[in-house]
């Protein structure tokens, strides 16, 4: 079980007025940490485009390949993170952009997990 998780949700049907944006809370890190995972969920699957977001660490991106959920999918996990990256500071900033979401059939109820291990 992770040490620390950072969770985000958003509420209703997801908008292109919230992509490329940072939504919801921002985090700052009570210590060093480690991310070892990260899952999202909607509670109604999109049509068409996936819904893709973004986590970042003092404004960078914490990811080589960004967290997506595809059409027809409810959820998605994963481990893996920018190869460059091995401890998020104490003292940073975590954020939640929305990338991309379905421009044909929005998902909606977005709940979005990071998972940290002390480091």
């Amino acid at each position: 079980m992770a040490d620390r998780v950072l969770t985000w949700y958003i509420a209703g049907v997801l908008s292109i007025k919230e992509a490329h944006t940072n939504v919801r809370e921002e985090y700052v890190l009570d210590a060093d940490y480690v991310p070892v995972g990260w899952r999202m969920r909607q509670k109604v699957a999109q049509a068409g485009d996936a819904t893709i977001v973004d986590i970042n660490d003092d404004g960078v991106s914490i990811f080589s390949l960004r967290p997506a959920i595809n059409q027809g999918i409810l959820d998605s996990e994963g481990v893996a993170f920018l190869s460059t990256l091995t401890v998020m500071e104490e003292g940073s900033v975590i954020t939640l952009d929305i990338d991309q979401v379905s421009g044909t059939t929005p998902g909606s109820d977005l709940t979005v997990h990071l998972e940290l291990d002390k480091a």
